[in-house]
Order: structure tokens, then C-alpha cells, then sequence
């Protein structure tokens, strides 16, 4: 019975810890394919980012890639302020 709790009650706080807006860990870095327009933009659009910072660190050309497929998430997001 504690094997089946466990994991249940882990499950429960991790979705109210997303649900409640709480920060979510950073990604892991980009390991392979992170140097150009494209390879940026595809890693942040893949991980779902929300926050530019991820971007930083890699050749200029991926960072930029990255900004632009950050901010093309947060125009396809609806905005917590309304329409």
C-alpha cells in the first residue's frame, strides 16, 4: 500500500506546486545542435520556455533563435490579464 501512496501523493504536489504558478526548474542546457537560428529556436519552443534567460550562454545566433521562439510561446499563450 505505501508503494502506491507514495508515488500518488508525489504526484498530488507536484501538480499543485504547477498549478499554484510556482516557478518550474530551469531546463536542462542544450547539449547537442545549439548553435544556429533555428537549433535555438527549436530547443525553446520544444521546452516549452517562458523565460529568456534559458538563452544565454550559447553562440549569438542561437540565443537569438531561442529569444524568438520564446516570445513566439508567449504570443500563443493567452494573456493572464484577458483580451
Amino acid at each position: 500500500m505505501t508503494r502506491i501512496i507514495l508515488p500518488l501523493t508525489l504526484t498530488t504536489l507536484l501538480i499543485g506546486a504547477c498549478a499554484r504558478g510556482d516557478t518550474v526548474p530551469p531546463p536542462a542546457p542544450c547539449s547537442t545542435h545549439c548553435t544556429t537560428h533555428t537549433d535555438g529556436y527549436e530547443w525553446a519552443q520544444r521546452g516549452n520556455f517562458t523565460d529568456p534567460q534559458y538563452c544565454e550562454g550559447y553562440p549569438d545566433a542561437f540565443v537569438f533563435g531561442c529569444r524568438n521562439g520564446v516570445e513566439d510561446l508567449r504570443q500563443l499563450r493567452p494573456s493572464s490579464e484577458g483580451i
